[in-house]
């Protein structure tokens, strides 16, 4: 699992203009907790913090923190916990919400699945279709993977995927439920043929026509 040093400056609680200042010079404000200690306010670099999320480990990278401050600062490992993006630019963050974590201690955490290969059901007219694209396990920081792989090439029409079917590690425990699919290689439906409304007429007066001759032989 990646780790990345990143420098932090602690900040005051602000006001919304203030916070927006504090963006606007590049920098992203954001809350640390966890571990028994009382939350503290930093601010770290928006160029910086988007390169560690731009690492495999995408947003369980652990950062390690160097705090500045007059004492001489403090070090201290966390994990991202929760990030507040832009509603229409994606790459602007506006907060981000940090846990302090130990290395000694497991974690909950979402990691994303890798699916891979070509069905062998593919050439009958199967197609595959993906039910689950991240799963929760409990592990060590250290442990954590960047993905989990997902083999699909040995898949036959109507074969379904479960969570039971994962390959991991013995040092991953899986919290998801072991019979949910995560993938499964279906046939498609086809959709019904469109009969023009004109059809519809000519095929009903030809049917009340039909019924008109049978009534008038009576």
């Amino acid at each position: 699992m990646d780790r990345v040093k990143l420098e932090a400056l602690p900040r005051e609680r602000g006001s919304r203009g203030e916070l927006r200042k504090l963006r606007e010079e590049g920098y992203v404000p954001v809350i640390v907790y966890g571990r028994g200690s009382d939350p503290s306010l930093i601010a770290v670099d928006s160029i910086e913090l988007h390169r560690a999320l731009n690492t495999p480990a995408g947003a369980n990278v652990l950062l390690d923190l160097d705090i500045k401050g007059s004492d001489g600062g403090n070090t201290e490992t966390v994990m991202i916990r929760e990030l507040q993006r832009h509603p229409i630019k994606k790459d602007l963050l506006l907060h981000a919400d940090m846990i302090r974590i130990s290395m000694k201690d497991k974690l909950e955490v979402n990691v994303p699945l890798h699916f891979f290969g070509e069905p062998a059901g593919a050439k009958d007219g199967g197609v595959l279709q993906i039910q689950l694209r991240e799963v929760s396990i409990l592990c060590l920081p250290a442990d954590i993977p960047e993905y989990i792989d997902v083999p699909v090439d040995e898949m036959g029409v109507g074969d379904v995927l479960t969570v039971g079917d994962l390959s991991l590690s013995a040092e991953i425990e899986m919290l998801e439920d072991p019979a949910e699919a995560i993938a499964s290689l279906l046939i498609p439906e086809e959709e019904p043929e469109e009969v023009e409304v004109g059809e519809e007429l000519e095929e009903g007066e030809e049917a009340a026509a039909e019924e008109g001759e049978e009534e008038s032989g009576e």
